[in-house]
C-alpha cells in the first residue's frame, strides 16, 4: 500500500508532465525545494538526504557544475535505479554512478 507521500509524489509528477506536454512550459506552481549556498557548503548533501540516496558527485573544489532540476519518481522494486519500462519501454537509465559523472 502506497503512503500518502508516495501518492502525492506520483500526482505531482503527473501534473508536471501534463502541464508541460499541454502548454509547453512549466507554468503550474507546485511544491519546490531550492538549495543555495557557497561552494562546498553541503547543498548536494541536503538534496541526497531528502531523496535518501547518494547520487550526486562528491569531491574537493567545484563538483556539481550546473543547476539541477530533479523530478523524483518512486519505483518500489529491486531495480529502483531504472525507470518503469512498462511505461517507457524504449527508455533505459544508466546506473546512478554514471549519472553522477554526467552531473
Amino acid at each position: 500500500m502506497a503512503s500518502l507521500g508516495d501518492d502525492l509524489l506520483v500526482t505531482v509528477n503527473k501534473l508536471q508532465d501534463l502541464v508541460f506536454n499541454t502548454i509547453g512550459n512549466d507554468s503550474l506552481d507546485l511544491p519546490q525545494i531550492v538549495v543555495v549556498g557557497s561552494q562546498s557548503s553541503g547543498k548536494s548533501s541536503v538534496l541526497e538526504n531528502i531523496v535518501g540516496r547518494d547520487f550526486l558527485p562528491r569531491g574537493s573544489g567545484i563538483v556539481t557544475r550546473r543547476p539541477l532540476i530533479l523530478q523524483l519518481i518512486n519505483i518500489p522494486s529491486e531495480r529502483d535505479d531504472l525507470p518503469d519500462n512498462n511505461e517507457c519501454p524504449s527508455v533505459t537509465s544508466p546506473p546512478i554512478s554514471k549519472n553522477r559523472r554526467a552531473i
